[in-house]
This record gives C-alpha cells, sequence and structure tokens, in this order.
C-alpha cells in the first residue's frame, strides 16, 4: 500500500512522537505528585491519532496505538496518574513497533526533488520498452517528432480532452488535473519543446519559451504536484540544476511536488509503449 508522503518524513514525526511521551513519562517519574499528567497524557494522545489517521490509509496503526494490550504495572499510588502512566508505557512500545514495520508495509513518495517517466503511473506501459525498441527512431538521442503532435499524443495517453493552443505568455503548454502518480490524481503543468528553428544539439534554458524564462514562469504556478519539461533533443545541464532549484524553492513554501525531465529518448519510449511510433 503507498502513503503519499516521505518515508523520513513519517520516521521523523512518529520518532517525535516517541521523545515527547518518553518526556511525559519521565516528567511523571520525577514529579509523581503532577496532577495534570492524565491531561498530558490525553492530550499527547489525541495528537497521535490524529497524525495516524491522517497518514495510514487502514486503521491497523490506529488501532495498534490505542488498544494493544499490555502488562498493569504500578508507577505510582495516585490511580489516575498510575493509569496514564500504563496507557503512556504501552502506547510508546505500540509507536516503536509501527515506526519499525514501516516498510514492511507501505511504499512511500520518493526523497528525491525529480522522477523518472517510469516512476508516472500515467506512463506505466513505458516501464516495458527496451531502450533498443526506439533507438532507430533517434539520431544522437534526437527525436524528429513535431512539437504539436507530441503535445496531442501525450494528451491522449493522458486521457486530457483539453489541449490549449499555444500562445506566447503562456506559463506551460498543458496544464491538466488526469495525471496519475502513486496511486493518485494529480495536477501536472507540462512544457513541450519541439525540433525548433535553432540546430543545437541539446535544449537550453534560452530555448524555453520567446524569452527563454517559460521554465521559470512555469514554476510560478504553485498549484501543480508534478512539473514536466518534454524535449525532443538532450536536455541540457543547466535546464536540470535550475529546475530543481525551482523545485526547492516550492517545496520551502510547502508545496511537495517533483520535477520530471523527458528527454528525446524518453518521448520516443513513451510514445512507443502507447503506439505512436509505427
Amino acid at each position: 500500500m503507498k502513503i503519499h508522503t516521505s518515508l523520513n518524513d513519517v520516521k521523523d514525526q512518529l520518532i517525535s512522537f516517541i521523545s515527547e511521551g518518553y518526556g511525559i513519562l519521565g516528567e511523571a517519574f520525577m514529579n509523581s505528585f503532577n496532577s495534570e499528567i492524565p491531561n498530558i497524557q490525553r492530550r499527547w494522545e489525541n495528537k497521535v491519532v490524529e497524525y495516524l489517521v491522517g497518514i495510514f490509509p487502514t486503521k491497523k496503526e490506529t488501532g495498534q496505538f490505542l488498544h494493544s494490550p499490555g502488562p498493569a504495572l504500578h508507577f505510582n499510588n495516585d490511580n489516575n496518574i498510575n493509569d496514564a502512566m500504563n496507557r503512556l508505557n504501552i502506547s510508546l512500545k505500540a509507536l516503536e513497533q509501527i515506526l519499525d514495520t514501516l516498510e514492511r508495509y507501505y511504499q512511500f513518495e520518493p526523497e528525491s526533488f525529480s522522477l523518472n517517466i517510469q516512476d508516472i503511473d500515467s506512463f506505466s506501459k513505458v516501464r516495458g520498452v527496451n531502450h533498443r525498441d526506439v533507438e532507430g527512431y533517434l539520431k544522437n538521442g534526437f527525436l524528429n517528432r513535431d512539437e504539436d503532435a507530441i503535445k496531442r499524443a501525450f494528451a491522449e495517453i493522458i486521457e486530457e480532452s483539453f489541449v490549449p493552443e499555444d500562445w506566447p505568455g503562456e506559463t506551460e503548454d498543458l496544464y491538466t488535473s488526469r495525471m496519475w502518480y502513486n496511486g493518485q490524481r494529480v495536477r501536472a503543468s507540462i512544457i513541450f519543446n519541439g525540433p525548433g528553428k535553432v540546430k543545437a544539439k541539446q535544449t537550453r534554458l534560452r530555448d524555453l519559451g520567446a524569452r527563454g524564462d517559460q521554465l521559470v514562469r512555469m514554476m510560478r504556478v504553485d498549484s501543480s504536484k508534478l512539473y514536466i519539461l518534454q524535449s525532443v533533443k538532450p536536455i541540457s545541464h543547466e535546464i536540470v540544476v535550475t529546475f530543481e532549484a525551482l523545485i526547492k524553492d516550492q517545496r520551502s513554501k510547502g508545496n511537495l511536488c517533483y520535477a520530471c525531465v523527458i528527454d528525446g529518448q524518453d518521448t520516443a519510449e513513451i510514445l512507443s509503449a502507447y503506439g505512436y511510433l509505427p
């Protein structure tokens, strides 16, 4: 089953809860007459439950946290404080068990800023394509296909019925909510780059839009999960570095998004997988 958060983020949060819980338990031992311990324990428990319900796709972890059996130990002569300490003790062991078995049960969001085409569910058929299947269509990484034809092919592959016409001020060539990634339908912004008039061997930043700023303008749209740059040529290193910096900026603002660079070979593999190459 899939969780739409990175493994490290989930681990960090669970460890934070465990640390906080042990802090409460330590306070109860140090100050055995603190009548607020039961209230503090309940607030901590509610906070953990709210997180577990929001992050995990089933009730397994919530039930494990709330209802795991354990021995009733004598910590304190005050029954309320003793009950709270017992609940803490059992709950902490349950959280540690959840933490230790995360990767046994779940798949998580990747940690990297970028995705390969094989990572995107909408392009899943490409996983069965070998580069030798398309090498006859490529010349030194260049796929001689018209930009508009590729855009319409991609729209059909992702089942997007609306394909806008190009215009000089566009932020992206296609904005869609019909992409599928990690088992979820997500929004995506896509730039398409065809052969162009410049006979450069690679697509460079200056080739993106009339002023060479289309990548930056696309990244100003902060509602997308996937930002995709497609080209029929190999992609220059300056684009990859700039793209990653823009993704980092988006993430710093709370948008957990990804970049995907699709060069000429990737484009050929996608088109071949979905029957758009002879």
